[in-house]
């Protein structure tokens, strides 16, 4: 099962990438492996930080949708 942690780096570094979150139905062995695959693909790029702007707010506002969608549904 993937952390929230590993959920939120691999969704930083789709960012960086992408510059968009990970869909948030995929699977935690999707976000398993967009996770190491990126992280190798970002190591050692010392520019790459540059394309992070922005990722802590989409970040809270998924982030938000989802404490919404769960109260909503009465999920503990």
């Amino acid at each position: 099962m993937c952390t929230e942690a590993v959920r939120k780096e691999a969704n930083r570094f789709n960012w960086m990438i992408k510059g968009k979150l990970i869909d948030p139905i995929e699977t935690d062995a999707s976000v398993e492996k967009i996770h190491d695959s990126y992280f190798k693909r970002l190591w050692n790029n010392n520019e790459s930080y540059i394309h992070e702007a922005g990722f802590e707010l989409a970040w809270e506002e998924r982030f938000q949708q989802e404490r919404e969608l769960i109260a909503n549904l009465g999920y503990d």
